[in-house]
């Protein structure tokens, strides 16, 4: 299975970009993708993970589902 990074890389070419929200306040970080603009964008959340880990397969079904990415791409 591939790592988060491998996986956000491989978004990259789907036109994703990575995206940060960091809630000082709360001591949190949101990490997302984010694809298109204005009414036809596409949000992506992915696990509170670093991009180092391994993804298990289920989260990586999860991810290429909700990001419309062919699991074929992750040899699924």
């Amino acid at each position: 299975m591939p790592t988060l990074g491998e996986f956000i890389a491989r978004a990259r070419a789907y036109g994703y970009t990575k995206q940060v929200i960091r809630l000082r306040e709360l001591q949190a970080r949101i990490v997302y993708l984010r694809r298109g603009d204005g009414n036809a964008v596409k949000l992506v959340d992915l696990p509170p993970i670093r991009e180092s880990d391994r993804l298990t397969r289920a989260a990586l079904e999860s991810l290429c589902e909700r990001a419309e990415i062919p699991g074929e791409d992750f040899g699924l």
